[in-house]
Order: structure tokens, then sequence, then C-alpha cells
């Protein structure tokens, strides 16, 4: 198990070209497809069961043997210090969502989910890049574990 951490410091001096170019690419396809990136507000729960059904289909794709519930999930968001989700839109429609944990000087990329026909259009790239830009003034951005097989 790995994890990959972005330091900001290093963004904020490089900008996207600390990444490398097909990242830049995927952000890029995003943008050119129009996919937008709100932050998810409570007064909208229908936002929120969308994006669990997401998240419950994205976990079954992926054969993950545990789901975080959505009585948990509410919760967490409920108190915007701690928690936000981030929803990818094409045509109107969420196609992708991120939920991050937050604390003074880092975010923990926790949960992200998509719609698989969408993932053309790369809504991932631009959910991270949403985030990434709007929290670069702080110190860590940490995208999770991985599992490495080798």
């Amino acid at each position: 198990m790995t994890t990959q951490i972005i330091v900001m410091q290093e963004f904020r001096e490089l900008g996207y070209r600390l990444f490398k170019g097909s990242v830049r690419t995927d952000i890029r396809c995003a943008e050119k497809n129009q996919i937008t990136v709100h932050c998810y507000n409570k007064n909208n729960r229908s936002e929120l069961v969308f994006f669990y059904d997401l998240y419950i289909k994205t976990m079954k794709k992926v054969n993950a043997n545990y789901c975080i519930s959505l009585p948990l999930i509410e919760d967490l968001l409920n108190d915007e210090r701690n928690a936000e989700l981030y929803l990818a839109y094409y045509n109107g429609k969420i196609v992708s969502g991120s939920i991050i944990l937050k604390s003074k000087n880092n975010i923990f990329y926790w949960i992200n989910a998509s719609n698989s026909v969408s993932l053309k259009f790369k809504p991932n790239h631009k959910v991270l890049s949403h985030i990434i830009t709007k929290y670069s003034d702080i110190d860590y951005i940490n995208l999770g574990g991985h599992i490495m097989i080798h």
C-alpha cells in the first residue's frame, strides 16, 4: 500500500507543470467537454443521494468489500469545516464526485465515485483540479492509499 501526497509548496511554485503530461491533458479534456464542478450544498440533499448511488455503484464495480454508510457521510458533510463534497457535472447532470476531509493545513482526498460512461470526459481529474486550485494555500493534499501489485 502506498499513498501519494501533493506538496502544495511545489504546486505553488510549478503550478500544473508539477503533474505529468497525461494528467494535464486529462484536465484540459474535462474543460474542453465543459465539465463543471460545484461544492455540494447541504440544502440540496438530492445531490448527496445521487452521489451516494454513484458511490455504491463504483464500489461494486471495483469489488470493494466495504462501503461507508450514507448517514456517516451526511453527518461529516453537515460541518464544512471537516468535510466537503465536490460534484462534477456534464450537461447539467452529476457524473462524478469526491469527498475531502479537512484539517487546518491538510486535505485528505477520501471518497471518489463516478459514472463509468462519463469517464471519457475526465470528470475525476476536473474535480481534483478544482480542489487543488481552491486549496492551493494549504501544506498538503493526500490522495489516499493505493495498492501496488508487483
